[in-house]
Parts: C-alpha cells; structure tokens; sequence
C-alpha cells in the first residue's frame, strides 16, 4: 500500500509542481495574491485538449496552452494598472471571467483524449506500453528541467531584481528599475507555469475539465508553506526555493492521496486542503519561535526591514 501511495503521488503529484511555482513566484516574491492562476490552468488544459482533439500534436498542445496562461497573466496585470485596483481583486476578476472563456474554448465541460496520443506515448514509441513508471520518469525529467531553469532565472540580473522587487518596490525604483514591468513579468511566468501544469494534467489523466482549477490557489499557498516549513534556513537561497516547491507540493499530494487511501470520500478533499493551509500556518506562527529556542530555525515570512529610530536632538533653551 505505501508503494502504490508513493507512485500515486508522483503521478498525481508532478504535473503540479509548475503550478506551485507558480504561486511561489505571487505569494513569496511578491507577496501577494493572484487568483488567475487558477482559471489558468484548466484554460492550459482546455487549449491543449481541443487542440490534440483536432490533430495537433501533444507538444504543440502543450506550448499553445502555456501561451495562452501567459496572456491570462498580461491580462490581470493590464487590469491592475489600468483600473488601479489590488492585484488580489483583479485576479478574482479574471478567474471569474476565465471560466466563461475556457467553457467557450472547450465547447463543453469536459473533453476526453482516449485513443489520442500523449507525450508519453510520443516519447516511448519504441519502448513498448507506457507505465506508471515510464511516466514518472519522464514527469521528474521535465519538472527537474523546469526547477532548473527557474532557479538560474533568479540567479540572472532580472531575477533579483524580481525577488528584491517583493521585499522593497521603492529600493528598486531608486536604482532603475520599473516595478511594473516586473509585476507584468511575474504574472505572466507564474500563470504560464500554472497553464503547464494543466498541460501535463490532460497529458497524464487523459481528459480536461473546466473546473480543474477549483481551490488550486490555495492548494499551492498550502504546499509552498509546507515546504518552506520543512527546510532550514542553511546554504543557497535559490537552492531552498526549488526543494521548497518540490518537497511541499509533493508532501500535500501524499496528504491527499492518503486521504482517500484510508477511505475518505472525494468530495472531503477540500476540507483536508484546508485543514493542511491552517496546520502550515499555524506551525510557521507558533511552531517556529517554539523551536528558536532550541537552536532548531525555521524559515519564515521575510519582513522588510523596520527603519531605525534617531533620537532627536535636545532643544536648546533660549534665556
């Protein structure tokens, strides 16, 4: 039974992993909150389906879908600058209207892609049927490939100017940079990891659904904590955020998958996602100051820095 956990979360749990990041790049770069990444992927799965459903191939699919995540991005950001309004309100806006637009994409709720072929058919054309096991391999291939590229993307000049842009926006625009065009930038690539996700969703379960991306928001808040949760505060920056994302989505996976392991009804899930944000909230408020004090340190939500305070000088009395 462990084993046939373990697979279940890697199968399940992988295609996630860009989607977490996803949410990593909004809620801890950042820091905020972006619920377009939600109806971005089960828009990456709708485009990729009823593409493959009309003949394109599944690699094809794929990048169409994660452009299409990426205008999502563009299109929550144009409204936070036009309209002026909280990032968190414009994404509620587009997840709301990207669920009309994944509907009228699709043509119906759900699309099924029995009888297509998928990447992993494509990739093991000569190595026999696709197993469970052939697809995990090729899943943290490509998950391994995309941690990767986005741990040396923040190492680049853009990229810490992206990192330092959610700790101090003022800093960064007293030494040129335009926070804007990094809001934009950072919208785009989380909702475009996001749109992947649903990507390799529809690749391994073989059918999209519009209402994929139901509660994905806070699934991924949930994971990202969990993961941040778990790793000291040792070594690389970039290396702890990679494992972070990595080891927290999978660990909720395994939650999940345990869940319904033991018995508990599908439609219960949502209340164990919730149930795993609160416990990760709470360990990082209570749990991590409890455990300071034993030499043992968690990582937790970085503050920016508080300025000090000057003492005035005396007032000098006139006679």
């Amino acid at each position: 039974m462990f084993q046939q956990i373990v697979l279940d979360t890697l199968v399940t749990g992988l295609p996630l992993i860009p989607m977490f990041l996803g949410v990593y790049i909004v809620l801890r770069l950042r820091e905020d909150f972006d619920l377009t990444v939600q109806g971005s992927l089960a828009l990456g799965a709708g485009v990729t389906a009823i593409s493959m459903l009309h003949g394109a191939p599944a690699m094809l699919g794929i990048v169409l879908g994660v452009a299409a995540g990426g205008i999502a991005g563009i299109a929550t950001s144009l409204i936070h600058l036009w309209l002026r309004i909280p990032v968190l309100m414009a994404g509620l806006v587009m997840n709301l209207a990207l669920f009309t637009i994944t509907l009228r994409v699709m043509g119906m709720p759900t699309i099924s892609l029995i009888g297509r072929p998928t990447i992993f058919h494509e990739l093991t054309r000569t190595s026999g049927p696709t197993t469970d096991a052939v697809v995990v391999v090729l899943l943290l291939v490509i998950v391994a490939v995309v941690l990767t590229s986005f741990g040396l993307f923040l190492k680049t000049e853009i990229g810490l100017a992206l990192r330092a842009s959610g700790v101090n926006a003022r800093m960064v625009r007293s030494q040129g940079g335009n926070d804007n065009a990094l809001l934009v930038l950072a919208l785009v690539i989380s909702n475009s990891l996001s749109a992947f996700s649903g990507a390799l969703i529809v690749q391994v379960q073989g059918f999209a659904d519009v209402n994929m991306g139901s509660g994905m928001f806070i699934a991924g808040a949930g994971a990202v904590l969990l993961g941040s949760l778990l790793l000291k505060p040792t070594g690389s920056r970039v290396i702890r955020t990679v494992l972070a994302v990595l080891i927290g989505g999978l660990l909720y996976q395994a939650i999940q998958i345990s869940a319904l392991r033991l018995g508990l009804p599908a439609g219960d899930l949502q209340a164990v996602t919730a149930l795993t944000l609160i416990l990760a909230v709470a360990a990082q408020r209570y749990l991590a100051p409890a455990l300071s004090r034993y030499g043992v340190r968690i990582p937790s939500q970085p503050r920016a820095p508080q300025p000090e305070l000057v003492p005035a000088p005396p007032v000098e009395s006139r006679t």
